[in-house]
């Protein structure tokens, strides 16, 4: 199998995308041959905001019905490959725009969010982000994750620090999204 065979044939998934969107940028996802993509729609945003920019990524997914789909299930991911589209899965920088309300988690389930990075470089109501010092998860960052859990959303832990990462493998059900850096740091010394 050439290369080129084995991308094509391949599940290919990009594991962040922070973009302006448009339809050239979702064309040069399919000539990439990406099946799905973690799309960002929020950062430092908050409720509203992020609710305004998921209504946004909507309406371009509509006018884009041709290139792209939204993924709510991992079936949807197998369904965007065999239709030669590429996949859209929500996903959040932050956890801010959960603000201080665990019924924010399954509000946005609902809407299409399937990835949250819990903290971006900063600390916030959830944790510790990877530019501070000691920490974790806060009692509401685990109430956040049981919720996620539950709900089922998938925590990327990438830009954690160490204390936040070990939180939530003891609390996470749902799944672990780690950074590489993160999994070579993590493997035995040849």
């Amino acid at each position: 199998m050439t290369p080129s065979e084995l991308h094509n044939d391949a599940i290919v998934i990009d594991g962040l995308i922070i973009a302006k969107w448009n339809r050239e940028l979702l064309e040069d996802m399919r000539r990439g041959g990406l099946t799905a993509a973690n799309c960002t729609v929020s950062v430092w945003e908050g409720f509203q905001t992020t609710v305004d920019n998921i209504v946004k990524s909507n309406q371009l997914m509509a006018e884009c019905s041709d290139l792209v789909r939204p993924v709510r299930t991992t079936a949807d991911i197998t369904r965007a490959k065999e239709e030669g589209k590429t996949g859209i899965i929500f996903g959040f920088q932050n956890a801010h725009a959960f603000e201080d309300q665990i019924g924010y988690v399954e509000i946005f389930k609902q809407l299409g969010v399937g990835i949250v990075q819990m903290c971006y470089n900063t600390q916030n109501l959830v944790g510790t982000g990877c530019y501070e010092r000691d920490g974790g998860l806060s009692g509401f960052g685990r109430e956040i994750v049981a919720e996620m859990n539950r709900v089922g959303i998938m925590c990327d832990l990438s830009r954690r620090r160490q204390d936040l990462r070990r939180g939530h493998s003891r609390v996470q059900k749902a799944g672990l999204l780690l950074p590489l850096p993160t999994l070579r740091s993590q493997r035995a010394p040849a």
